[in-house]
């Protein structure tokens, strides 16, 4: 059964924030380089800051992007964030697409 990713945050724990950005680099370099790619990478609150201009891990989504993931982005947390314009990569999402997908068949990974 495929798996879909919903990140919440930029960082991976609670604990130092620079290592947590390290870990949640290293999650999405090795995610997108797995020879089974998840169905799908939800990005919410903080976490759509990871596809926006200037993150570390665009590269790393668009490699998803291209093997045919979809990447989508909170519109409603991009907004509040003030973060539309620098939207990079990834499709901008309402909450009953994130609804409709957290109750699909896929098993859901959470990462906060």
């Amino acid at each position: 059964m495929a798996k879909r990713i919903l990140i919440l945050s930029d960082r991976v724990g609670s604990g130092d924030e620079e290592l947590g950005r390290l870990l949640m680099r290293n999650l999405l370099y090795a995610v997108a380089r797995n020879d089974e790619p998840p169905a799908a990478v939800m990005l919410m609150n903080g976490g759509v800051r990871l596809a926006c201009e200037g993150s570390e891990s665009l590269d790393d989504l668009r490699l998803l992007a291209e093997k045919g993931v979809p990447v989508r982005v909170c519109g409603t947390c991009l907004d509040f964030l003030g973060l539309k314009e620098s939207l990079s990569v990834g499709d901008v999402g309402a909450m009953p697409d994130s609804v409709a997908a957290l109750l699909g068949a896929d098993d859901i990974v959470t990462i906060a």
